[in-house]
């Protein structure tokens, strides 16, 4: 049994793969596989999107993204995927502890209503503002006891409030998200793959 699910996960990598082989400007929307030593998840990037792997680690994330015609560096808005070690379920504590540290930080923070919901995951989110300053848009996500970790999404649009059509792309980011079980096995390395997070 388990040399049928290695041979599966295996297929199921190799599928996702097409995706992410090319370069990013050749590169069509679809599933990018991530990984580091331990973890690996997949992420759809969304149209007129694109995921940056390379530059992620300079915010301790698994891959950050913005428009296709912007660059890391010059960007209007950003959104930053991170993984980090669960405590315990329980990820609402978790991100009532990110609130409470960004107040903290920043005592005039203020904090809004989010709706950003994965069809299988516990979803928490919050609008971080800082008045007339920044305005970030969380989303904590625990992907089930299975998973030694969870996600944070954080959408970045500086002074500004998102428009309606940057929320959709958050929220179809946080959707797209998936957790894939290591259980022993290592990510393949294929030549020209540019979906390999770091290592």
């Amino acid at each position: 049994m388990r040399t049928a699910h290695i041979f599966l996960m295996a297929l199921f990598i190799l599928l996702l793969l097409p995706g992410t082989v090319l370069p990013a400007e050749e590169r069509t929307p679809g599933p990018l596989v991530v990984y580091g030593d331990d973890f690996m998840f997949v992420i759809k990037e969304p149209k007129g999107w694109q995921g940056d792997i390379e530059n992620a680690p300079k915010l301790s994330a698994g891959v950050v993204l913005y428009r296709e015609k912007e660059s890391f560096e010059k960007h209007s808005i950003l959104i930053i995927v991170r993984m980090a070690r669960k405590v315990d379920e329980n990820t609402a504590e978790d991100l009532a502890f990110e609130m409470s540290g960004f107040h903290t930080r920043y005592p005039d923070a203020v904090f809004g209503e989010l709706q950003a919901k994965h069809p299988s995951y516990a979803s928490f989110s919050k609008v971080f503002s800082i008045p007339k300053s920044r305005h970030e848009y969380v989303t904590f996500l625990n992907p089930g006891k299975a998973s030694p970790y969870l996600f944070s999404v954080a959408m970045d649009t500086g002074m500004r409030k998102a428009t309606a059509e940057e929320l959709q792309v958050y929220r179809e980011v946080v959707r797209s998200l998936e957790f894939i079980p290591q259980d022993g096995v290592k990510p393949l390395t294929l030549p020209g793959t540019t979906g390999a997070g770091p290592k």
